[in-house]
């Protein structure tokens, strides 16, 4: 687990050198500190977790606006296919939105930006690319495509069902009360819904 002051000396050599690589070591760093707040295996029951994740608060200042670009980009390069090193990012950047949402007071600025929209975009693209690779019957490996669906999935359930009703409900478990400060009109719970039934298809 990386320190407070590892995170803070990451953080400040991006800052003063902008050089991409500093964002990436601090954002693996943040992610292995907090990774057993993932919990992205839908066949099993929510795993308890004493401890939550950092407020938002508690982040660097403009943390949320910084990797809302380097997502931003990551949308913009699908089209022509993301690199390794692009790929490593975006899911770096999915867990740790995932992280944040599983500290409830986090979940309504998370979910007021425009991250889970890059990530549908980024998720059917990546869908797409495998249904026509399908197709084509090119072998190759799309393990990190694979892993990408799943933790947008997680991403999703941790903003529009942040107790995990679902997975409760399925595993025939005592449902969860409801976040009193979590609104999400119900349009909007609808297609979100079913973008998630589509994707979970797709992934089992």
């Amino acid at each position: 687990m990386a320190s407070r002051e590892r995170l803070y000396e990451l953080w400040m050599l991006y800052c003063s050198k902008k050089d991409p690589d500093y964002l990436k070591l601090w954002l693996d760093s943040f992610v292995s500190s907090y990774e057993q707040f993932l919990d992205v295996d839908f066949e099993k029951l929510p795993t308890r977790v004493d401890d939550i994740p950092p407020g938002i608060s508690l982040l660097p200042d403009n943390i949320l606006q910084v990797l809302r670009l380097q997502l931003l980009q990551c949308v913009q390069k699908m089209s022509d296919g993301l690199e390794e090193q692009q790929q490593t990012l975006s899911l770096l950047l999915v867990k740790f939105f995932i992280i944040l949402c599983r500290n409830l007071a986090n979940v309504e600025e998370i979910g007021m930006c425009s991250y889970i929209n890059y990530v549908i975009t980024m998720t059917t693209l990546y869908i797409q690319q495998l249904k026509s690779k399908t197709k084509e019957k090119e072998v190759e490996d799309q393990t990190p495509i694979e892993e990408f669906v799943r933790h947008a999935l997680a991403f999703c359930e941790s903003l529009y069902d942040p107790y995990r009703n679902w997975r409760q409900r399925i595993a025939g478990s005592f449902l969860l009360s409801r976040p009193d400060n979590v609104e999400v009109k119900s349009l909007t719970c609808f297609l979100r819904l079913n973008e998630v039934d589509y994707l979970l298809g797709f992934c089992t």
